[in-house]
């Protein structure tokens, strides 16, 4: 008898222990220009027989996976470059040279995103003039990048459209087509 007992309340505590998937896994909320919180990851893709490993930050739950793309192009125009990672239908898009401080250091900023069934984020990923990953290590300049994506996602012009244009006709012109149709009504 006791064995059943001691078998119902281990099943009851069980059944009430958060799992892992729902603490990690869904936002509880979707933020308009705004973000649950900051992870701090590390970008894995393989290229040709290359692993590539480059450390991201992103911003959890946001509205758009296309936040951070956004938030560049509206800065700094058009990307330079556009990079489909293995398996993906959409790109990470790359920016050179690019004064993010107004301070005359340059950086190479490659943008990101996902919007999956779990979770949602947009993210960046920061390169210096030497190709070196200035997230690598907890620094005052990872901390400021941090603080400036951050930024900008809170500081999106929702009304500002112009980036969706341009990244539909390059990424799936008949998307776009249908796009403009629905707009048009």
């Amino acid at each position: 008898m006791k064995a059943i007992y001691v078998s119902i309340l281990f099943s009851v505590f069980l059944s009430c222990a958060s799992s892992p998937k729902t603490a990690k896994g869904k936002c509880p909320k979707i933020y308009e220009n705004d973000f649950t919180e900051i992870l701090n990851d590390v970008y894995i893709t393989i290229h040709e027989k290359d692993t590539l490993r480059i450390n991201e930050i992103r911003y959890k739950c946001v509205y758009s996976s296309f936040y951070t793309h956004k938030a560049m192009y509206d800065k700094y125009g058009k990307w330079d470059k556009a990079i489909f990672p293995n398996n993906r239908n959409y790109p990470i898009l790359m920016w050179h040279n690019i004064d993010l401080f107004s301070n005359e250091k340059k950086y190479t900023v490659l943008t990101n995103g996902l919007e999956e069934w779990e979770h949602i984020y947009a993210s960046v990923m920061v390169l210096d003039e030497n190709e070196n990953d200035i997230l690598a290590a907890p620094t005052e300049e990872k901390i400021a990048l941090t603080n400036l994506f951050g930024d900008l996602i809170k500081n999106n012009n929702l009304n500002k459209r112009d980036f969706y244009e341009a990244y539909w006709k390059m990424v799936d012109p008949k998307r776009w087509r249908e796009i403009e149709k629905y707009q048009r009504k």
